[in-house]
């Protein structure tokens, strides 16, 4: 089995949302930096658009403590500056509300932590942590949302995406070259 990376930036000195692509066609992600290194963590369109609401909603819903704690990470750092990349299996946000921080932790697509010694894996297997301050998770949340709301528009009718060069939609006319979506 191979060994697990478990990785804390820390508080980190940036934290961006991206998209590389054109619409239909984009990947999208989160990329923290700090002094401690750097993560990307790549995602699906809608687990963006889910991260997005929930620390809108975090910032929105949470007062901020006056005046707050100083903010110490969970791990202490080991050593020299780290980057880590992968396609984001599982995530989680908390608020601490002491400090008024955000923490995201994201583990890829093969971390699970009820793997038991049995399980075999061929892969190092990721999981990293970051801290953002509630300035940031603004700016992130309306980042967000404003990438996955830059995609193709989606019909009125049957809610699948619009290409540039049209869309034949079965719900207005009958007919599909793709079938009708199940929902």
């Amino acid at each position: 089995m191979a060994e697990d990376q478990r990785v804390d930036l820390g508080l980190v000195d940036s934290i961006s949302a991206d998209t590389i692509g054109e619409p239909g066609q984009r990947t999208f992600n989160v990329t923290a930096r700090s002094s401690r290194g750097q993560a990307i963590v790549w995602m699906e369109k809608d687990q963006l658009l889910q991260l997005a609401l929930a620390i809108g909603q975090l910032s929105e819903d949470q007062k901020p403590p006056d005046p707050p704690s100083a903010f110490v990470p969970e791990y202490a750092h080991t050593g020299e500056a780290v980057s880590v990349e992968f396609k984001v299996g599982d995530m989680r946000v908390r608020y601490d509300t002491s400090t008024d921080v955000f923490t995201m932790e994201a583990t890829d697509l093969g971390f699970r932590d009820d793997d038991g010694p049995e399980a075999t894996q061929a892969e190092e297997q990721v999981a990293v942590q970051f801290s953002f301050r509630r300035s940031d998770a603004r700016v992130l949340a309306e980042d967000g949302q404003k990438i996955v709301a830059a995609g193709r528009p989606r019909c009125p009718y049957c809610h699948s995406p619009v290409e540039p060069e049209g869309h034949v939609c079965p719900r207005s006319n009958g007919h599909s070259k793709t079938g009708i979506p199940v929902e």
